[in-house]
């Protein structure tokens, strides 16, 4: 695998407004249940609850869809149109927005260019108010709440600094060949945990699973060929480097990992059990957790050397 630069990757922790509307948005929708306004004219920089359905040639299609969804009118991301269609419409309106994705529309290639009907239901006008800060939160207004949300959400990209630099490390490594032995261990490991899965939610039969997904063996065994190269290139990724710096993991540091099960009531003895059944002898718990921890490492060094962007 080749290794790109891994020191000094610059990490955006900056927040967006629209990061921190979001967040709004949602604290909103969920308490503000009687504060609803019941009339009126909903207009732009409002937080309003819609029904919608979006239709392509007469079809409902896949994301397209949702009940009691929060937005903001003027930043509510959808496509163009939808915000000025919804601005005016009154609580317990039902409206059809007749629009268009742009013909380069990223999130779903099939949609680019076609037209569309959205059929809209206004359920209420939520107000974010002082008062309903103060009564929901610890903070007495808005303006305290949004620095709340702000400070939180750059703390949450700082901390996961390590991760968001290393992914941007692994996008530009290069396998140039993936070590049989690797991929098919990752293969059957990733086989087990979604069988396992299938059984959690009372699938029986592994194939009634797969329809389910809308997938077939066939396609199953292609995405589960991917996960496996994925998951073999982070494993070769964190080794190369590992060994360009240094960085090893104990038997000992395995063991406390594994002992830290006893903290939430369980036995080191009854996590090994339950990782056979999962896995069986597919790979040993210690080589998962020396893999897993050597990961973490690799993950915090190039955290600690990344440029974060405030």
């Amino acid at each position: 695998v080749s290794i790109p630069e891994y020191k000094g990757i610059e990490v955006d922790c900056t927040v967006s407004d629209d990061e921190v509307q979001s967040q709004l948005d949602s604290f909103v929708s969920q308490n503000s249940t009687e504060k609803k306004i019941k009339k009126g004219k909903c207009k732009k920089g409002d937080t309003v609850n819609i029904d919608y359905e979006g239709k392509t040639d007469g079809k409902a299609f896949e994301g397209g869809s949702a009940s009691g969804s929060a937005i903001t009118l003027g930043s509510s991301g959808f496509i163009d149109g939808f915000d000025d269609g919804v601005i005016g419409m009154k609580p317990g309106e039902t409206k059809d927005l007749n629009l268009k994705f742009p013909d380069d529309y990223p999130n779903n290639k099939d949609l680019a260019g076609k037209a569309a009907v959205f059929t809209v239901t206004l359920n209420n006008t939520p107000k974010l108010t002082d008062k309903l800060v103060s009564e929901k939160t610890e903070y007495k207004t808005i303006e305290e709440y949004k620095k709340s949300i702000v400070d939180d959400l750059k703390k949450e990209k700082k901390d996961s600094a390590g991760s968001t630099a290393y992914g941007q490390v692994e996008n530009k490594a290069e396998v140039k060949k993936y070590p049989d032995s690797i991929v098919n261990i990752a293969t059957s490991q990733l086989d087990a945990y979604y069988r396992y899965t299938a059984k959690q939610y009372g699938f029986d039969d592994f194939n009634t699973f797969l329809t389910q997904s809308g997938m077939t063996e066939d396609t199953y065994n292609v995405e589960l060929k991917k996960a496996a190269q994925s998951v073999a290139k982070t494993q070769l990724l964190t080794e190369a480097i590992a060994e360009k710096e240094g960085i090893t993991v104990t038997d000992d540091e395995i063991t406390k990992e594994m002992q830290k099960v006893e903290e939430q009531g369980g036995t080191v003895d009854e996590l090994k059990k339950n990782f056979k059944e999962l896995y069986g002898d597919v790979i040993s718990i210690e080589k998962y957790y020396k893999i897993t921890l050597l990961t973490n490492k690799v993950i915090d060094m190039i955290g600690e050397n990344a440029k974060i962007k405030e």
